[in-house]
């Protein structure tokens, strides 16, 4: 009976372990990432760095398959909105209705057309950042710099978090490695009295 006791608590001992590191995992992804972003961006380019910081922080994932789909997200979102602002500042011009257009405009073609699965509130967000430089300059080459500025940070951001995901994913295993010596205690346990374990959901059972 002390054993079955023993072998359940080290049992919730691992998987309460592993719920309260998962902040801690992205915490040090997104430190690693962002402290390359702003060598590549402040000291090196000298620019701000802010947007691929923020893009950093928004693809940074613990699987590399989803870090690699936010990047293609959020890119795919920022060239929408890109290109539908400069479109508009080629046609319309830069005014308060040619802003507010343009940003419904790269919504509908983010969300309806070619339907972007994550992220889509990008796109219009990206249309204003491109415009509004323009809209308050008076110069359609303010919104074309902009365009080309936001779009550089972005992939230099999303790349970053992308690599440091993959880079550190090895370091992973030991979370699959305690999993799996979790189950198997709690089934030890099971065993033991005579009543087996529950498996925590989204998990597979371990066959001994």
């Amino acid at each position: 009976m002390k054993l079955h006791t023993a072998q359940r608590k080290g049992y919730r001992a691992v998987l309460l372990m592993q719920r309260r590191l998962s902040g801690l995992r992205y915490a040090i992804r997104m430190l690693i990432s962002g402290l390359i972003v702003w060598l590549i961006l402040a000291v090196v380019w000298k620019t701000d760095p802010l947007w691929g910081l923020i893009s950093s922080v928004v693809v940074t994932e613990v699987k590399v398959q989803s870090a690699w789909n936010a990047f293609v997200s959020r890119l795919l979102n920022t060239l929408i909105g890109s290109v539908v602002a400069l479109a508009f500042l080629k046609f319309g011009g830069a005014s308060e209705w040619s802003v507010l257009a343009a940003m419904a405009v790269s919504t509908i073609v983010s969300a309806d057309l070619i339907k972007v699965p994550i992220s889509w509130r990008i796109a219009p967000i990206t249309a204003a950042i491109v415009m509004l430089p323009a809209y308050a300059s008076h110069s359609a080459h303010a919104g074309l710099t902009a365009a080309l500025q936001r779009v550089g940070e972005v992939m230099i951001g999303s790349a970053v978090a992308v690599g440091v995901s993959w880079a550190t994913a090895g370091l992973l295993g030991w979370r699959q490695r305690a999993g799996g010596a979790a189950n198997v205690t709690g089934n030890v346990a099971g065993n033991v009295s005579g009543n087996p374990v529950k498996e925590p959901p989204g998990q597979a059972p371990v066959n001994h």
